[in-house]
């Protein structure tokens, strides 16, 4: 399978598991919790893995730019990728070496690692938090009411009931049925940024639901 293949393929698992997940729970084989995180489970791996290629096509692309220094429009093609797919102590380590040669940004380019939203929920309260996907996470925890339904599940409302109204909400903030892939057959920033905000707030949801 070509590459072009690969990355239409790993997008379109991206917005199935984002279907499946919003979707009913198949009778007889989970109980809801069980769904929930199996299903949510996959969908960070996804994430994961499309972020991964996105940071290899980038590499590719900075391979066969002429030889001598990037335009300004390069870089800033450059920065804007970077700043969605990795974290800031990579984000500036590749940055910084803008200035340098080719050679030099393309090895620190191949050391970078694509950002996890689900790592980034397995932290503790206090640790440091990647601020852009904090953001991210926080806005549609709000939009999506589950700083409600936390409080609910604490009233004592029952722990399935909560998560299946949860899934119910990522599909309507999500419009999954309505995502389709862009002219160029790649999946737009704004779609990426809708789903990765969804499975934080999901994973943000589940933890705060053990305690």
């Amino acid at each position: 399978m070509d590459k072009r293949k690969e990355k239409l393929n790993c997008q379109l698992r991206l917005i199935a598991a984002l279907k499946d997940f919003t979707g009913p729970v198949p009778a007889g084989q989970f109980t809801q919790k069980e769904f929930f995180i199996v299903r949510l489970q996959g969908i960070g791996a996804l994430l994961e893995e499309f972020k991964r290629e996105k940071l290899g096509e980038l590499h590719d692309w900075l391979s066969a730019r002429p030889a001598g220094g990037l335009t300004e429009a390069d870089a800033a093609r450059l920065r804007e990728s970077l700043a969605q797919l990795t974290g800031g102590q990579d984000y500036n380590a590749v940055c910084s070496a803008l200035s340098g040669s080719r050679e030099l940004l393309l090895q620190r380019l191949s050391r970078v690692s694509p950002l996890s939203v689900a790592a980034e929920e397995r932290k503790r309260p206090g640790e440091f938090r990647e601020p852009s996907t904090e953001k991210l996470v926080s806005g549609a925890y709000a939009r999506m009411g589950f700083d409600r339904l936390e409080k609910e599940f604490a009233a004592g409302r029952p722990e399935d009931e909560v998560l299946a109204q949860a899934r119910e909400r990522v599909g309507a903030f999500s419009a999954v049925g309505k995502m389709p892939l862009g002219a160029d057959k790649t999946m737009p920033s704004p779609t990426l940024n809708t789903i990765e905000a969804a499975a934080g707030a999901c994973f943000r949801l589940l933890s705060r639901m053990k305690r």
